[in-house]
């Protein structure tokens, strides 16, 4: 399978695994019949991370079940006839230092954060590197639009 889709890359701090957890729980609301990485969920309350491997990294694919998987390995990600698609999370815990001079964009319903933060540095010191890889460009496609909201709001946050 080529690789094809649209990457909406991400850098989140440690809360990623329980976030991922609410992603999860999202998906299962969209698809009653949702695979993760090809195996069933419906029997799991509560979904988890798997363990890390030595890198820390991983994958997490979605679908809505055993057509989509099928229709996936000949498509690659893209739009199935019912305007739905797989997604794919990849994602790597960094443990390094981060610093970026100034923040810049910022996206909140609270004005005083807004305030408080833009124009300020940022430092972490244990984050995620997440690339959400949809069916399509969430500016031009609903489905994958509805994706990313869910990831985003996964943190609390809005887009």
């Amino acid at each position: 399978m080529d690789l094809t889709g649209y990457s909406n890359d991400f850098t989140v701090d440690a809360a990623f695994p329980d976030a991922m957890r609410r992603f999860v729980a999202r998906a299962r609301q969209r698809w009653t019949q949702l695979l993760l990485s090809g195996e069933p969920t419906a029997g799991e309350a509560d979904w988890r991370l798997p363990e890390p491997d030595d890198d820390y990294s991983g994958i997490v694919t979605f679908s809505s079940g055993l057509e989509m998987e099928d229709f996936w390995e000949e498509n690659g990600y893209a739009l199935d006839d019912s305007g739905q698609g797989p997604y794919a999370v990849f994602y790597r815990r960094r443990t390094g230092p981060l610093h970026a001079t100034a923040i810049s964009g910022i996206r909140t319903d609270d004005p005083d954060i807004e305030q408080a933060v833009e124009g300020t540095g940022l430092l972490m010191a244990e984050y995620y590197t997440v690339s959400l890889l949809t069916p399509e460009d969430p500016a031009t496609d609903p489905f994958s639009a509805a994706v990313v909201r869910d990831f985003v709001a996964s943190f609390g946050a809005t887009t």
